[in-house]
């Protein structure tokens, strides 16, 4: 009431006349059934405790002048609970982006072990700011999925892709059949090796003519390379390390522009200090690279990935 964010919704009000509706979506431990207590997934919770959460608002549905429509309202509105901190939060929907379902893993024909999700494939477009005729770069790009959701978002861009996965694991024909048989712009390539390599960084260039890319987006591998002896850093300081390296041979050889931005997923268990899988300072600033901001997405009680955003500053 104090905000008059939804004034408009009263009597007097532009919209006195709309129809309303209000949902309520619980997340993670607010979710109240135990089998639907699923980490990263939006859940309906059951009806009485809509009703309870719609009663405890009275005070503010009282004053909607219009009527109530459960199907087709002019004004959907939706109840968050477990976002913040356990907070409620009341959202009005202004519009829909993307169908994220269309690139779900059921619905794709290449699909790995650990798909990442459609959801969070937008999200980080989105955090990076995906604009027309942007480069791209996924150096962990698995099945493509960050690559799909882009497109998706901006037909006028280039992208590439690396994995170091052989055709066995991840065909890349069938991530080229993703992208066809959803009339998608396709990669500029899609490229078996290492991208901590500086010559397939250089193959990765060469494909969206040698210019650098404005957003490094991915979701790098968990658990395995982090944890093995070969491999003392996280992927993701690997990955700006490889950034500060590029930038030290020149501009013309940077991997990210100027202005340009980093988003990335970093794992971390209970127990566990994230500042051991992030960039230092140092590692930071040799890459010209600033903190922006990060995000928890809770996975299950005992783990958690953050999305990581940088901005390249020089």
């Amino acid at each position: 009431l104090n905000s008059k964010n939804l004034d408009d919704l009263m009597k007097n009000g532009s919209n006195s006349n709309a129809s309303w509706r209000v949902r309520m979506r619980q997340y993670g431990g607010e979710a109240k059934i135990e089998k639907q207590k699923q980490y990263g997934k939006q859940m309906r919770s059951p009806m009485q405790e809509e009703r309870e959460a719609i009663n405890q608002m009275g005070e503010l549905f009282i004053h909607f002048t219009g009527p109530v429509d459960l199907k087709n309202a002019d004004v959907s509105l939706y109840l968050f609970e477990g976002l913040e901190c356990r907070k409620k939060v009341l959202a009005r929907l202004l519009s829909r982006g993307a169908k994220t379902s269309t690139i779900a893993p059921k619905t794709r024909i290449c699909v790995t072990n650990t798909p990442l999700c459609p959801l969070a494939a937008f999200t980080m477009c989105n955090v990076a700011r995906v604009k027309p005729g942007f480069r791209i770069f996924d150096p962990f790009c698995g099945s493509c999925a960050i690559l799909l959701a882009s497109a998706m978002i901006e037909p006028s861009i280039k992208t590439v892709g690396v994995e170091i996965a052989h055709n066995g694991q991840v065909n890349r024909d069938n991530i080229i059949s993703d992208f066809t048989s959803r009339n998608l712009t396709l990669p500029a390539a899609i490229i078996r090796g290492d991208s901590m390599a500086e010559d397939v960084r250089k193959e990765a260039k060469r494909a969206v003519g040698d210019e650098p890319f404005d957003a490094i987006i991915t979701d790098p591998p968990y658990g395995i390379r982090e944890k093995s002896g070969f491999c003392v850093d996280s992927p993701l300081i690997n990955l700006v390390k490889c950034i500060s390296e590029d930038r030290a041979n020149g501009d013309e050889n940077r991997l990210l522009k100027v202005g340009g931005r980093l988003v990335a997923f970093v794992p971390n268990q209970v127990g566990d200090d994230i500042a051991d899988d992030m960039p230092s300072e140092k590692d930071l600033a040799s890459a010209g690279l600033e903190f922006v901001q990060m995000l928890e997405q809770p996975l299950n009680d005992s783990l958690s990935r953050w999305l990581v955003e940088y901005k390249c500053t020089s």
